[in-house]
């Protein structure tokens, strides 16, 4: 009875709980048709704990410690210490363990199907869907458990401060809020929107709130016991289950429980989230482009050919003030007033095309070849 029984408390715990696969990623490095991911979780008590990063490559030669390399490369955020093939020290963000511990590697053919060999990252060879994940902790209690389910890391430099265009305020302060609805729009991009403010001393979450709105009518909110329970901004709204972040850029969001445990200074940035995904790379918020949603049926915009190796060409019956094209990791590369652009000197990878008219923007996603 007792076999039976764990039988069915496992079939339970794997129906409630979601596997995280590699469709979750979001932060790609690397080029290549084998894919390879990397999961840390640091074990401490921020939250989110554990990330996840994904890796392409051709070569047959690699090493984890290649992988981890090319995604410290691509993240200023992040400094490893590897020497002679073992991870010594890791950080990341908020996450900045000491040395008293260890950085215990595991590996396996899925995020939830991981075994600890004891072998360091640079003596474990990278193969086409390897798992390779490290844990922080102790020989006595912590060496047994693999990393927990991790969330998409979400890269520093998808979205900066100096993209933003028009401030809200007046101080020698200044602070991003990104207010994610949890949904994409028809191009498939999030449905993410960004303020920049600026004010003296240190503010409160509900005060910068305050501020964009005295400014900007089209958002209007209502809290309720120290939580956002009533948020819209223009034709998007959200009606409870608001959760608020705090961070200093996209990579670095902390949940938090409710708006008293938030206060901003200056670089720091305010994120609301209507879903379970963090506040994800946002287009600056304006009553222009949060009317795009809406009248994005009546505008027409083709970008071919995508994928291209030498030009896109934009079709639109509209009147092109700005295209700007941005790298995967929100480097504006190129701006133009063309319809047909020659991309030939941008390397191969995924680009982002912002498309400005007087009725407002839009962004759409392209490949170079």
């Amino acid at each position: 009875m007792r076999k039976i029984y764990l039988f069915f408390l496992l079939l339970c715990t794997q129906f409630f709980f979601a596997q995280f696969t590699e469709n979750d990623i979001k932060f790609w490095v690397g080029t290549g048709s084998k894919k390879a991911y990397f999961i840390v979780d640091f074990n401490d008590n921020n939250t989110p704990k554990s990330y996840a990063w994904g890796y392409r490559f051709d070569a047959d030669n690699l090493m984890a410690e290649d992988m981890i390399n090319a995604i410290i490369s691509a993240e200023p955020k992040m400094q490893a210490n590897i020497f002679s093939g073992y991870l010594y020290s890791f950080s990341y963000n908020l996450h900045a363990p000491g040395t008293d511990d260890s950085w215990i590697p595991w590996f396996g053919p899925s995020a939830d199907n991981m075994s600890n060999e004891n072998n360091g990252a640079g003596y474990v060879h990278l193969t086409d869907g390897i798992w390779f994940g490290i844990t922080y902790g102790t020989d006595n209690g912590q060496v047994d458990i693999p990393p927990s389910t991790p969330v998409p890391a979400y890269s520093s430099q998808w979205f900066t401060s100096p993209q933003i265009t028009n401030w809200i305020g007046a101080g020698t302060n200044q602070s991003l809020v990104v207010i994610d609805f949890g949904t994409d729009n028809t191009t498939g991009n999030a449905n993410s929107f960004v303020f920049g403010i600026k004010y003296n001393g240190n503010i409160t979450a509900e005060q910068a709130l305050q501020l964009i709105k005295s400014q900007a009518s089209y958002l209007s909110f209502t809290t309720t016991n120290n939580q956002v329970s009533d948020l819209s901004l223009n034709t998007f709204s959200g009606t409870g289950n608001w959760k608020l972040y705090k961070g200093n850029d996209l990579s670095s969001w902390q949940k938090k429980a409710d708006l008293s445990q938030i206060e901003l200074n200056n670089n720091s940035w305010l994120g609301l989230s209507f879903g379970e995904r963090r506040p994800f790379t946002p287009t600056e918020a304006s009553n222009a482009t949060l009317s795009v949603a809406s009248i994005n049926k009546k505008l027409s915009f083709n970008i071919y050919p995508n994928p291209t190796s030498d030009f896109i060409q934009i079709e639109t019956t509209e009147n092109l003030k700005e295209i700007n094209i941005y790298s995967s990791l929100g480097q504006k590369v190129m701006t133009s007033q063309e319809k047909k652009i020659n991309v030939k000197s941008l390397n191969a990878g995924v680009y982002w095309v912002e498309i400005k008219t007087k009725n407002g923007s839009t962004v759409h996603k392209i490949v170079k070849k």
